[in-house]
């Protein structure tokens, strides 16, 4: 690689924005800026700022000020903070460019309080965006705007709308996305599709896009025989102008960066390097905003071309020579055909099948020209997998397995596809093109479908340690410089065929080959050994990225809202979940657990138990049952309270019937739990408590399944500790509970999961005398409609003892056990630690 000073200057640019972001110079304020700090939330709020981006129903604010004030000239109460969204049924009517006053009811993101969880506050921030402003009405709109854009943006809305009419409601959704970067109206079951395809990329303004457009405008004028300047110029101007009607995302920014440096070259006669621009574009991008470099757009957008730039052309083995030059010694169609063969080698046996019928199809003459292709994708679609698994693994916790080959088929048809569109889309007349977006389109659901059913199909570690991703890039590297130095070393020493005079290939022939045969004798052993270290680093890289820590007994308390949801994971291998559900907090099974599973790396469940039927302590468990298969997640056992049988259908059949429905490779068991039953499995002992057998159903909260979990740890001392969980129990089913405790002389608990959220009327003094607790864990929404928790509870609870800690106020609770202590990790609020 040659010498590239401005590259590495560039990489110096943004190692020292990264360094300013996580020292904390990012937060603090501007010149002439003050800080305001976080509004509460739904405050009541009058904004002023210039619109800078606009969809139907918001319009994006920067140069922002703020106030509590009721009156709109109340300037000396504002203060300048980050740009700010407003939601506004008068959005349309706001030109771009405006200055306008709103006012409306302060809305913040919200931050992740659970492990896997999609920090909103966090991702909002990188884009610069502070907050959201609900139902905002206009106060005050002034003259003047940017008439360029807002006539891009009603050009958009024309051509969105154009797309509508042609094409089905579905694949227009999908068009509109892919060329005007609007992914409002996207399903979410197709996004879910291609995400777990691993084609989901498709879908941003990308590199594709700015080739297609950019160059296709500067070869044309070039053609027309215009200036090399001047085409530059025409075509950069296009791409800016298309950039600012699909809203400068954070890959389209770049794209369009560096086609712009592409076009300084061609103006300036300097040779592009793509590393170089792609170091500029970074650097800006990154002193701008340093909160880029959190952003997950940003990094595999940047990482995917750094993959293509340096690790493909190392990656990428030796490709066989043409040999029907003029005056080369000509190879025939059957050796043609067995080099053909070659390249489609590396490929599974399936899909080398497949491939083969499709070139066996074609014209003799384009067939190694097709393999070279194939093989070529192949190793490119590889380099951008190997260069951004960490990236893919920090944000997304898990990899499509199959995505490295479904790309070989997706992304050939991208510029047909990108370009009827466009005709279709923008060219009057033209409509009926859209058939050719509905037809790849269906085929890319076809192939996802049809990958979604075959095993292993994702591959879940789990969420990296910073130092395994540094690790596997120093690895990475030792790939791609083992394998150029190789390269390098047998470029120099192996024979080069040379030209041949007329009349003397059939002489030279036979000398040629012996000499060849000799050469591959010669050089095969460090060709074999270059190869095992590539691949042995490649390994070796990908085993870092899959290291786990040791297991250990762990008690999570997920933050829900106002609900239930305990993650158990045993130091022998089991993991269990004992309720999820929430009244508070919509989708808790897709958006909080869901997540909290891959990031732990957990693809099995060996039961889930559901205390009782109550909705929030069920709905998201019921999510999970739905969404298992799709997701790579196996529930083995449904775990239900054992009350008289009589009762069950109407109490319980409902979650008994979800786990029958289930759509996962093997069928969800369904079990019932009596008090007296327990379960060893090694790492932990688990007794069920609460209901008796046959118990009645007249009230779930009473027969709530309560079950004592008794963990042993593997430090040689044969230390344990104890967790109760309680589900709603309260009234007759308290007293029952605790007669059962005396009963078996249980006491001394070390954990308390709080029963029924913190209510008055549960977790009675009986119950805290029997067991004194060390910990109670209360599971409750912030500010929710029930007080929760009560006074009269939180004052027993510390008459008893018990360390107090509140999801509402901690997010998630993890409680893990060392040397003789609780060890305490919360993921928002209160620092644990105890």
């Amino acid at each position: 690689m040659r010498k590239r000073p401005l590259f590495t200057a560039a990489l110096l640019i943004v190692f020292l924005a990264a360094l300013w972001l996580e020292t904390g110079g990012a937060n603090r304020a501007g010149p002439g800026q003050n800080s305001l700090g976080e509004p509460e939330a739904f405050q009541e709020l009058v904004v002023k700022g210039q619109v800078y981006q606009k969809d139907e129903t918001s319009v994006y604010l920067r140069s922002v000020s703020l106030s509590t004030s009721d009156s709109v000239h109340s300037a000396s109460s504002a203060d300048s903070v980050l740009h700010i969204i407003c939601d506004t049924q008068q959005a349309s009517q706001i030109p771009l460019g405006s200055m306008v006053t709103l006012e409306g009811s302060y809305a913040p993101f919200s931050h992740a309080t659970n492990p896997g969880e999609f920090d909103s506050a966090e991702y909002y921030r990188t884009l610069g965006i502070g907050g959201r402003l609900r139902k905002a009405t206009v106060l005050e709109l002034e003259e003047g705007h940017w008439p360029v854009r807002e006539g891009l943006y009603q050009l958009k809305c024309c051509l969105r709308n154009r797309l509508y009419s042609i094409l089905p409601q579905k694949d227009a959704s999908v068009m509109s996305a892919l060329l005007l970067g609007d992914k409002k109206g996207l399903e979410d079951e197709v996004k879910d599709l291609y995400k777990r395809n691993g084609i989901l990329h498709i879908l941003s303004i990308s590199s594709l896009h700015i080739t297609i457009i950019g160059m296709s405008v500067y070869k044309l004028l070039r053609r027309m025989r215009m200036p090399v300047a001047g085409a530059a110029v025409a075509g950069s101007l296009v791409l800016l102008l298309y950039g600012g009607m699909t809203g400068f995302g954070v890959s389209s920014c770049r794209a369009i960066g560096m086609y712009l440096i592409r076009m300084l070259g061609q103006v300036t006669g300097r040779t592009y390097d793509m590393l170089t621009a792609l170091g500029v574009m970074g650097a800006a991008m990154a002193a701008g905003n340093p909160y880029y470099l959190r952003n997950s757009g940003f990094l595999l957008s940047f990482g995917s071309v750094m993959g293509i730039g340096v690790l493909y052309p190392a990656l990428l083995p030796e490709m066989p020579r043409k040999a029907e030059a003029p005056g080369k010694l000509k190879l025939s169609e059957e050796e043609k055909m067995q080099r053909a063969a070659k390249l489609c080698s590396w490929l599974p046996e399936p899909f080398r099948r497949m491939i083969c019928r499709c070139i066996e199809a074609l014209p003799a003459l384009e067939k190694q020209s097709v393999c070279k292709s194939i093989f070529q994708s192949f190793f490119a679609s590889l380099s951008i997998t190997l260069s951004t698994l960490p990236i893919q693994l920090w944000f997304y916790y898990e990899i499509p397995i199959y995505a490295l080959f479904l790309n070989l088929f997706v992304i050939p048809l991208m510029k047909p596809m990108m370009i009827a569109g466009i005709l279709a889309m923008a060219v009057p007349g033209l409509g009926g093109l859209g058939i050719v977006n509905h037809v790849i389109l269906a085929g890319y659901e076809a192939l996802c479908g049809c990958f979604d059913d075959l095993p292993f199909r994702s591959w879940n570690p789990g969420c990296p340690q910073l130092w395994q991703i540094g690790i596997y890039y120093l690895l990475l590297g030792g790939a791609a410089v083992a394998c150029s130095y190789g390269k390098r070393n047998l470029s120099m020493e192996k024979i080069r065929k040379d030209s041949l005079p007329k009349g003397t290939e059939k002489a030279h022939k036979q000398m040629l080959s012996k000499e060849m045969e000799k050469t591959q004798k010669q050089f095969l052993p460090k060709e074999m050994r270059r190869k095992a270290s590539q691949i042995g680093f490649l390994l070796l890289a990908v085993l870092v990225l899959a290291l786990r820590p040791i297991k250990q007994n762990s008690v999570t308390f997920l933050d829900v809202g106002q609900g239930d949801c305990i993650l158990v994971r045993v130091a022998s291998g089991q993991t269990y979940l004992f309720d999820c559900g929430s009244t508070s907090r919509s989708g808790v099974g897709r958006y909080v657990l869901l997540p909290c599973l891959k990031y732990y790396g957990i693809g099995e469940i060996d039961a889930v138990f559901l205390s009782h039927p109550d909705g929030d302590h069920v709905n998201g468990a019921l999510e999970l049952l739905a969404l298992s298969g799709e997701n790579g997640i196996t529930v083995r056992q449904l775990v239900l309270p054992a009350i008289g049988e009589a009762d069950r259908e109407a109490a319980l059949g409902e979650l008994a019937e979800a786990a029958r429905t289930a759509k996962q490779r093997s069928p969800v068991a369904v079990g019932y739990l009596a008090a007296g039953e327990s379960w060893d499995c090694g790492g932990a002992v688990f007794r069920c408590l609460h209901p008796a057998e046959g118990y009645g159903a007249e009230n779930p909260n009473e027969y709530s399944e309560c079950v004592l979990a008794e963990f042993r740890e593997r430090d040689g001392n044969g230390q344990k500790w104890t967790v109760l969980l309680t589900g709603d129990v309260e009234g007759e089913g308290e007293e029952a509970l605790v007669a059962e405790l005396k009963k078996r002389q249980i006491n001394g608990l070390t954990v308390l999961k709080t029963a029924h959220h913190g209510s008055r009327n549960s977790t009675s003094e009986a119950l805290l005398e029997q067991i004194t607790p060390r910990l109670a864990v209360i599971s409750c929404g912030r500010n929710n409609r029930y007080g929760h928790p009560h006074k009269e509870l939180l004052e027993r609870l510390e008459a008893s003892g018990a360390y107090i800690l509140q999801t509402a106020r901690s997010g998630a609770i993890t409680v893990t056990f060392e040397s003789g202590n609780l060890r305490i990790k919360v993921w928002a609020g209160e620092s644990g630690g105890k």
